[in-house]
């Protein structure tokens, strides 16, 4: 059975929008700590990945949020891994509020890849065991797809900065979710609020490039709309997908 991981975690002013109310890409970096917090804690870590030459990567999220914690709220984020598969690991998460509703829920799929040769590795038979993960899953772990479109009604460009790099040198996986929300115009985001997001991370990128980030709205109807967003580098190369639903 899998093994599940719960921190809590203050809303400080510097993780708020302008309205006080806590920032998807603080949402975003609860995730990823929460998650690297588990593997240090049951020791498939840092330590253990530099031994055996792999590392975890990002390649999908799905993140659902029926509600944004304020400043000074403190939320407890539980995560567990719930299915592997040959490259990839599933984990799902769970944010919660301090009277213990469900606030956000989110799914990221990840898939080990080989250090040295930047491709895709089986998973380790004692990852399995250190996640509590029973065998390879015997259903199709790739989530939703995101709907395309080649509309760019707004565009934004971007230097990467030497500030946006992990630990791995490429860009930090939360950068990307912050330069699609610049392409949006300002109205829409004074005005709704981001509900769901899912993302797809096709490339990797590094300090010095360009980045161009282009968005394309839909409206549904008076209340709702969705935003279509295409990050590329400097040469064209198409890095991320994503896709927003707002609500007023």
């Amino acid at each position: 059975m899998s093994k599940k991981f719960t921190k809590k975690y203050e809303i400080h002013y510097y993780e708020v929008n302008s309205n006080l109310r806590c920032k998807l890409s603080s949402i975003i970096d609860f995730i990823c700590d929460v998650g690297t917090q588990q593997s240090e804690a049951l020791g498939g870590g840092i330590d253990y990945c530099t031994k055996n030459n792999c590392a975890w990567v990002f390649y999908k999220y799905d993140i659902k949020m029926y509600r944004y914690p304020m400043f000074g709220e403190v939320i407890s984020v539980t995560t567990e891994a719930i299915g592997f598969k040959k490259f990839y690991g599933l984990r799902k998460y769970t944010i919660n509020d301090e009277n213990n509703n469900v606030i956000g829920e989110a799914l990221a799929l990840f898939f080990l890849i080989n250090i040295d040769k930047r491709r895709p590795m089986r998973i380790q038979d004692e990852q399995y065991h250190i996640y509590g993960v029973d065998g390879d899953v015997d259903y199709d772990i790739s989530m939703d797809k995101i709907e395309r479109t080649n509309d760019a009604q707004y565009y934004k460009q971007f230097n990467i900065r030497y500030s946006d790099i992990d630990s791995n040198n490429h860009v930090n996986n939360v950068k990307y979710v912050e330069w699609a929300m610049e392409a949006v115009p300002l109205d829409i985001i004074n005005n709704y609020t981001l509900k769901r997001i899912k993302v797809v991370f096709e490339k990797e990128t590094t300090y010095g490039d360009k980045i161009s980030s282009t968005a394309a709205i839909n409206v549904i109807d008076e209340n709702s709309l969705k935003s279509y967003h295409t990050i590329k580098n400097g040469e064209g190369t198409e890095l991320t997908l994503l896709q927003a639903d707002w609500k007023k």
